[in-house]
């Protein structure tokens, strides 16, 4: 369907969101909003369906030919860019793909967010700020913005909307329900947030990189000075091991391009009760660049090994650093500058409290051997003891015995092979990983494989192994975009989207999918080809239908022979897709219906 002009042409509402206005144009011009986005879609190998609405906020140009709807509303690209959150992206762009940018991941809500009170004026619309998580209530009505259908309490999808004002599932009327009027919120901070988001809305010429994102953060924390001074800034910040991340944006030390996430900037100003508007506006002086440039972290040359055995003992100079430079683990707990002893091969690294901690579990199984003295018991009986897991008590007993701090089990020192030592440390240094040598057919039990991980020439081979810095930094949001690209390129392909198809692509196993948190991009995506699939086949359906039929003006059709022609059965095609039934049968029983007419001839 090709629209040449709208017959009624309206304008935005201050504050009215792109998908709201796409929905009143349509509606008022007789338009199925579907419909109306298909014959402007930017994409060539798939429709837009309902599950899209929500990207239409969020970046239009990714969805909808801009200047052809400019042509046919009669209003200004601009002033449609306005009605999403393209300024701001814009603002904020990591790049020129500014729809690619995930700094506001997790912001946007999907659900219908209203206010009662607004959508009972005359001519009732969605407001843009009621998509954002952060946005909790109406300032006009001081009442809290609802996401469920006040009479049935079913949570309100965008995607189901077709009327403003109407519930989707029931069917009554929104603006009647007082819900919502007089419920707590904090409406200093709403007040506050209001504020930020249209400022950063409204067109400007603001263009912000994300080290001057940073510098700016941190000029402010540190209370405007004319230099960093890393004390004021860890005391004004909630949570002070964000300090060596705002560092690597202020000083362009990443690998990979990204700007720090709107909702720390959002939490931060606001807990300093400075204004976005003070913020963009804000002028840094030269002395507080270079001073960020110069300050210096702890280096791992100031370090020491704590382990009591080690010959580097709380001797400076025996630490190396590893190429891992900062992780935040699951508990929250962050960590930075991993570094391992050259000497006994303990592994440290440096706390958000500065305090050195060791990664590996050496000195806990020391301390404890120490104190209750050489375990002679089983293996199980020495876990129940000391607390600690059987495997890290097996680890302990093998590292100390190749090292002649502790006797084994028997009362003798391990020996090794030095053959076979030699071919352990050639795969080693050439990569070969550690599950692949456990299980060579050498081993007699799995504690002599031990022996030889943890002996020292193993060890520094695998500290040596780890220094050179990668190429190309891996984290957490990297392997996102890894999978979906992945996603992305069978989709393109009209590839089966399967966790097995990814992992191929990827290269890794669906273990490691499941860590990085991808499966549900997976679940995502194979809902959305789905969809596609079937709005493929229910358009090559339709087509195939009145092609045969036309090419029968004066023949009545069988409906076997017609799902014969269509290549599908009937009570499938029922089950999987009734609308397109409908539609067959419906025009199978007019054209019949005219082939009847013709036949008895005028009346």
């Amino acid at each position: 369907m090709k629209i040449e002009s709208f017959s009624v042409r309206t304008k935005p509402f201050p504050g009215e969101s792109f998908w709201s206005f796409l929905l009143r144009l349509s509606s008022r011009n007789g338009i199925p909003i579907l419909s109306l986005l298909n014959s402007l879609r930017t994409w060539e190998n798939r429709y837009v369906q309902r599950a899209d609405w929500g990207l239409l906020d969020f970046y239009p140009e990714s969805i909808v030919d801009l200047p052809r709807l400019s042509q046919l509303s009669r209003r200004s690209v601009d002033e449609l860019h306005s009605t999403s959150l393209y300024n701001l992206l814009k603002i904020f762009g990591v790049s020129e793909e500014v729809q690619r940018s995930r700094f506001l991941s997790g912001m946007l809500s999907d659900d219908y967010r209203f206010c009662p009170q607004c959508l009972s004026e005359k001519i009732p619309y969605y407001r843009l700020l009621w998509r954002l998580e952060a946005i909790a209530g109406c300032l006009a009505h001081r009442s809290r913005l609802l996401n469920e259908c006040p009479n049935c309490h079913n949570p309100i999808r965008l995607r189901d909307v077709e009327h403003f004002n109407v519930c989707p599932y029931c069917g009554r009327t929104h603006s009647d329900s007082q819900t919502g009027r007089g419920e707590a919120l904090d409406w200093d901070q709403q007040e506050w947030l209001y504020d930020a988001f249209k400022t950063l809305l409204a067109s400007r010429d603001v263009r912000l990189e994300a080290p001057d994102v940073a510098s700016r953060l941190l000029y402010v924390l540190g209370g405007c000075s004319e230099t960093f001074s890393r004390e004021n800034v860890e005391a004004a910040l909630a949570d002070s091991s964000t300090l060596p991340t705002l560092l690597q944006h202020a000083r362009d030390s990443l690998s990979q391009k990204r700007t720090l996430h709107l909702s720390f900037l959002l939490q931060t100003l606001y807990g300093k009760g400075i204004s976005m508007a003070e913020f963009l506006n804000v002028s840094i002086p030269q002395s507080f660049i270079e001073s960020l440039k110069q300050d210096k972290v702890r280096k791992s040359e100031q370090l020491a090994c704590l382990a009591p055995w080690c010959s580097g003992y709380h001797l400076p100079g025996t630490l190396v650093k590893t190429g891992t430079t900062l992780k935040r683990r699951k508990s929250g707990e962050v960590l930075f500058y991993y570094v391992a002893c050259t000497e006994c091969c303990c592994e440290y690294a440096v706390d958000d409290h500065g305090n050195l901690k060791e990664r590996t579990y050496f000195i806990e199984g020391y301390r404890a051997f120490i104190q209750d003295g050489i375990p002679t018991a089983g293996i199980k009986e020495m876990a129940r003891q000391i607390g600690m897991t059987e495997d890290k008590i097996r680890r302990c007993l093998a590292y100390f015995s190749i090292r002649q701090v502790m006797r084994s089990q028997d009362g003798g020192h391990a020996n090794v092979d030095p053959s076979l030592l030699q071919n352990v440390l050639r795969s080693v240094r050439t990569g070969v990983p550690l599950k692949a040598i456990q299980t060579w057919e050498c081993w007699d039990s799995y504690q002599q494989f031990l022996l030889y991980r943890f002996h020292p020439d193993v060890m520094r081979a695998l500290i040596e192994l780890k220094r050179p810095r990668p190429s190309k930094r891996i984290d957490a949001a990297a392997n996102r975009e890894e999978v979906r690209e992945a996603l992305e390129s069978l989709l393109q392909r009209d590839q089966d989207v399967t966790i097995s198809a990814v992992c191929e692509i990827v290269g890794v196993c669906p273990e490691t999918i499941r860590n990085w948190g991808c499966n549900h991009y997976i679940a995502e995506m194979k809902e959305r080809q789905k969809n596609i699939r079937s709005a493929r086949m229910q358009h090559e359906l339709y087509e195939k239908t009145d092609e045969y039929l036309a090419q029968r003006p004066t023949e009545k059709v069988a409906a076997s022979e017609l799902y014969k022609h269509l290549g599908v059965l009937r009570t499938v095609l029922w089950r999987s897709a009734p609308e397109i039934t409908a539609y067959v049968m419906e025009r199978l029983r007019r054209h019949n219906q005219g082939v009847s007419e013709q036949e008895l001839g005028p009346v």
